[in-house]
């Protein structure tokens, strides 16, 4: 899979996805599209050996400046971009925004993308443009899946793809094949894949509680009428036995199935994008199939049900269009043998949007995007009929006032985003931004009724209670970045202030649990700011070398305390050289230590760290491609200060303690295309 940074302002000019026509098939690339806050984006050129092991697609996120990923486990990627993370970024995969079934955000929405079938990985950190965004904060992740192909003429072509792969640092096995058959009209085909992981391997030994299993499949049609294509997917993915250390309990069984229809093309009416779709996932938790457990043995069953219509179109430089999203959710906790908790009952949020944009030169060497969306935003839920223990009157009375509420909430949401570019001269060229952007709460932040340890994935260890009265988070950005570009060489950094005001994060109720005290989601008012960097540089035709960095602070300003779980300053650089048929690559990760830690939440500081991958490829032909590597080459003992804190016992890493990342681990694939 080919990795390259494009830039921002190509893919905010282009309001719809092209069709693609081959006449023979290729290995599909993979394009991570490393977007600043503003309309250009790195130009970095990274070739696809920074994703030949790449077993979660999160991951792919850390090669763009702002970007970062929170991990509680390892299928639970959660983007976090400039400092924020959660719903607070807005991730849609295919076109489908995904609400997580999980309270605890096991299954976030790139959870469900296919890794080994992913043509596109848009990333804007920071100042969307108002058609991508809306209810969200932070920024923008968009995954595209390949394209349909299609020949040139009427001959029936087939279409096949074999991947394996190996990883010894988790005994890992990945395999996926890619079957289809298209003419010049119709294209149909299946893609498959199967990751299967056993516990990962650090220099202390090995870590308790990290393995997988996950399979996915795919089935398309596409048809290309007069006007456009035609397209219909439906899909099935399945995770069995997912640890999550960082959480008090695991994945043992995550079940969704997904269906869209689509239509693109040219109309009356301009430039048109259609969709309609449904995501259905089937979630189930406990915490004594994967993990000891001498205590209260539990599950937590779950459902999230997203139904989801978009219209777009694009007229000269005028784009306009409407978004409904509704999810129904459902999830209860069970004492084994014992008595149910109903932790959502009938919980529904609707989200109807519409927005316009416009996108044009203003004056010679000045190009403009202006844009306005206004969302509302609908919330309810049903009473809870089951609080555990009927005998217990605490509960009953938390029950009682729960329901004696009126849950119906409804909030009327205003975003704007203003952003500019100034062509300095050939080879210099400026941008800056300014935003309003605003996120209603989340369905756990309004309606968890009962103290749960129940945070979308903070995984503090602290007990949660939602609050239903909750104000919209509102967003104040501006962002500034200089861009100095030549043939051979490229560097940007860029500036940003955010100013939340309303943000949500948990406050102490007085109540004591397990000597910590239950915190209760309330709206403060915080700030984030930092810089981002990205540059390469070509050499040679042979040679390139290149990075980026991030940092970032953020501040609670109500009680001057830092935010939970940011990432810390990092830099991730490469040298990248090209021998005939071998590509070959060595990059080395570097954080500095993380001592700005939320005293609030306890979080321990992490020490900084260096290591050293080394990656090769070997293109033997149009349809043999050979990949192998070492990641983490001198088996560095080092903790990913988004890595999470173990809560497994019966590990090489005691309760309480920071997870390291994995130890030194080869890898070797194989990809036949015909």
């Amino acid at each position: 899979m080919m990795l390259k940074y494009r830039p921002l302002w190509v893919a905010v000019c282009m309001a719809m996805p092209a069709v693609a026509v081959a006449e023979s098939y290729q290995l599909p690339d993979v394009t991570v599209v490393g977007k600043s806050a503003v309309m250009s984006g790195a130009a970095v050129t990274v070739d696809g050996l920074a994703s030949d092991n790449n077993q979660d697609l999160a991951d792919l996120l850390k090669q763009t400046a702002g970007a970062a990923v929170v991990r509680n486990g390892a299928q639970t990627g959660i983007v976090q971009l400039h400092g924020l993370f959660n719903e607070r970024v807005k991730v849609l995969v295919d076109g489908m925004d995904i609400t997580p079934a999980c309270p605890n955000h096991m299954d976030p929405p790139l959870h469900y993308a296919a890794i080994d079938s992913t043509n596109q990985l848009d990333v804007i950190a920071g100042i969307t443009p108002v058609s991508q965004g809306g209810d969200s904060i932070a920024g923008t992740v968009i995954v595209k899946s390949a394209p349909a192909l299609f020949t040139k003429d009427g001959k029936l072509a087939p279409q096949v793809r074999l991947h394996a792969g190996y990883t010894s640092g988790n005994d890992a096995t990945n395999v996926g094949a890619t079957l289809g058959v298209a003419n010049q009209t119709t294209s149909f085909g299946y893609r498959g894949e199967d990751i299967r992981a056993g516990n990962y391997v650090t220099p202390r030994g090995t870590v308790a509680d990290t393995g997988f299993k996950t399979t996915r499949h795919d089935i398309y049609w596409a048809h290309q009428v007069e006007s456009g294509q035609i397209r219909l997917d439906v899909g099935q993915h399945n995770t069995r036995d997912a640890g999550t250390p960082a959480l008090p309990m695991d994945m043992v069984k995550d079940d969704a199935n997904k269906a869209s229809l689509s239509y693109v093309g040219n109309t009356a009416v301009g430039a048109v994008e259609a969709r309609v779709y449904v995501h259905d996932i089937d979630h189930l938790m406990d915490n004594y199939s994967l993990r000891p457990n001498t205590g209260t043995k539990a599950y937590a069953p779950a459902n999230s049900k997203n139904i989801g219509v978009t219209l777009s179109s694009k007229v000269g430089n005028f784009k306009y269009g409407a978004e409904y999203l509704t999810n129904d959710f459902n999830a209860y906790s069970q004492v084994l043998g014992g008595a149910r908790k109903d932790m959502f009952n009938n919980s529904r949020r609707d989200r109807f949007g519409l927005y316009g944009e416009w996108l044009g030169s203003v004056a010679p060497d000045w190009t403009l995007l202006a844009g306005a969306r206004a969302d509302r935003v609908s919330m309810n839920t049903d009473d809870i009929i089951y609080g555990y223990s009927a005998t217990s009157s605490a509960t009953q009375l938390v029950q009682t006032n729960f329901n004696a509420l009126d849950h119906q909430r409804t909030d009327y949401n205003v975003d704007v985003a203003l952003l500019a570019k100034y062509r300095a001269s050939a080879v210099q060229s400026y941008e800056f931004g300014v935003a309003r952007k605003t996120r209603s709460p989340s369905i756990l932040e309004r309606y968890l009724w009962s103290s749960q340890q129940s945070s979308a994935g903070q995984a503090d260890g602290y007990n949660y209670l939602g609050n239903i009265d909750l104000k919209p988070e509102v967003s104040n950005q501006i962002t500034a970045a200089t861009e100095w570009k030549t043939a051979a060489w490229q560097f940007k950094p860029t500036l940003y202030y955010n100013r939340v005001t309303d943000y949500i994060q948990g406050t102490s109720t007085g109540v004591i649990i397990s000597g910590k005290p239950v915190l209760q989601y309330q709206n403060v008012n915080a700030e984030l700011y930092g810089i981002d960097l990205a540059t390469d540089y070509a050499i040679s035709p042979a040679l390139t070398v290149g990075g980026t960095l991030s940092y970032v602070r953020g501040k609670n300003l109500d009680n001057g305390d830092n935010l939970y779980r940011i990432a810390p300053l990092s830099a991730r650089l490469y040298a990248e050289q090209q021998a005939g048929k071998w590509t070959n690559r060595a990059e080395l990760n570097i954080a500095q230590r993380q001592n700005d830690v939320a005293a609030y939440n306890k979080e321990q500081p992490t020490s900084g760290y260096a290591v050293v991958n080394l990656r090769t490829r070997w293109q033997a032909d149009k349809s043999w491609r050979v990949s192998a590597g070492v990641e983490n080459l001198f088996d560095a003992l080092y903790y990913d200060h988004l890595g999470g804190i173990n809560r497994v016992s019966n590990s090489v890493i005691a309760v309480g303690g920071q997870l390291p990342s994995m130890g030194r681990s080869a890898y070797l694939s194989v990809d036949y295309a015909w």
